[in-house]
């Protein structure tokens, strides 16, 4: 006996309907796999960018001390780099990392406005903005882990 039309198309439309929807399910899952890779990849380069901002600026920070302490001459150009790493601190980062690089600057720009710095000023200063700038990275961090 020769199979019906409906013997052959049940099942043909079946296996098309079960495919449309592995399909359609497969696309989803791996559009939210992509979109979750992605926030995850931008969150990391902003960690990056921050700590090699920070890193810089605690470095300039520091050779302007030396800069002073050493004899050279304190000088406003001095302080011109540093300034430049504020401005790009002021675009990215939280109130507290602000706040704290905005004190370094200003202890800078005493040292290099012939005030007397004491290298204790330097480095009371220099630590809080450390401390801040860590906790703002510890929350980028767990920020990250937040959207596993």
């Amino acid at each position: 006996m020769a199979p019906t039309l409906a013997q052959i198309y049940v099942p043909m439309i079946a296996t098309l309907g079960a495919s449309a929807v592995a399909v359609v399910g497969s696309y989803y899952v791996g559009r939210g796999m992509r979109s979750q890779e992605w926030r995850l990849s931008l969150v990391r380069e902003r960690l990056l960018e921050r700590q090699r901002l920070y890193a810089r600026f605690i470095a300039e920070a520091d050779r302007n001390l030396l800069i002073v302490l050493g004899g050279k001459g304190p000088h406003v150009d001095n302080v011109m780099p540093l300034l430049a790493l504020y401005a790009e601190i002021s675009l990215l980062s939280n109130d507290p990392v602000l706040r704290a690089a905005k004190r370094v600057c200003d202890l800078a720009i005493s040292a290099n406005g012939h005030d007397a710095v004491s290298e204790s000023d330097h480095f009371g200063v220099r630590s809080a903005f450390v401390e801040a700038a860590r906790s703002e990275l510890v929350a980028l961090e767990t920020e990250a882990l937040a959207f596993r």
